[in-house]
């Protein structure tokens, strides 16, 4: 348990979905206390452009944490990791970070070479502009690929974004935000600890990306299991074990 000021998960959502995406590793974790903010744009909150800067959404998260909260645990899967990792380079105090299918930098260059290609998130923002359904089923498809049972993921995944949907304008800033954010500095100088999770069969962010994020901090401690981009969502306990490491 995390009572009277330990160590508490902050588990901050992807793209297009809600803090309700964490349900099932929230009653995994039991009786561990827990802070779900969403992203701009996402779960009911306004001003989505805010989300494409990721310091500006860091801003806009930290305004949703509770008062007493002295030694975050920042848990942030896919675009929530840059964010996660926006909000760690602000915080003043004992703090923890854990990557979840994240990096500090979504697209590839210049020494970057393991991540998306650029003009896959520009197709990206031309199908939201032109049929936000088609785009919605093809992401969760994408984040089920390599999953145990793709499909049932790929549903459990549409189900979530139907049943919370983010602002238009939630969605273009954080498609901003994976496109342009660059946080590698952050990562490599963060004065506290770093750990990062990776799926084998990640169609979004490829499992090569952990040997860069290791050259950049030797120190981090990295998880990499067989799965795919929201494989986690299908067995949360393990995810829960990884948090509950990450605390300790």
């Amino acid at each position: 348990m995390n009572e009277g000021g330990g160590p508490t998960p902050v588990l901050i959502h992807g793209w297009g979905f809600s803090p309700g995406i964490w349900q099932p590793v929230c009653a995994a974790l039991g009786a561990v206390r827990v802070v779900r903010p969403a992203l701009p744009g996402h779960g009911g909150r306004a001003d989505g452009e805010r989300l494409s800067d990721p310091e500006a959404a860091a801003q806009a998260l930290e305004e949703q944490l509770p008062d007493d909260l002295v030694e975050p645990v920042w848990v942030g899967w896919s675009l929530g990791g840059l964010v996660a990792l926006a909000l760690a380079a602000r915080w003043r105090g004992p703090q923890r970070l854990a990557l979840v299918c994240a990096t500090p930098r979504f697209t590839s260059g210049p020494g970057w070479p393991c991540a998306l290609d650029p003009a896959a998130l520009a197709g990206f923002g031309a199908e939201l502009q032109r049929d936000r359904a088609a785009l919605e089923r093809r992401f969760a498809a994408l984040c089920a690929d390599g999953a145990h049972a793709p499909a049932r993921l790929r549903r459990e995944l549409l189900a979530q974004m139907a049943a919370d949907p983010a602002a238009l304008s939630g969605l273009r800033g954080g498609l901003q935000a994976l496109a342009g954010g660059d946080l590698r500095a952050a990562w490599a100088g963060l004065d506290a600890p770093v750990s990062a999770w990776f799926a084998r069969d990640d169609r979004l962010v490829p499992e090569a990306a952990a040997e860069a994020l290791a050259a950049l901090r030797p120190d981090a401690r990295l998880w990499q299991t067989a799965g795919a981009h929201a494989s986690w969502l299908g067995d949360p306990e393990r995810l829960a074990g990884f948090v509950r490491e990450v605390m300790a």
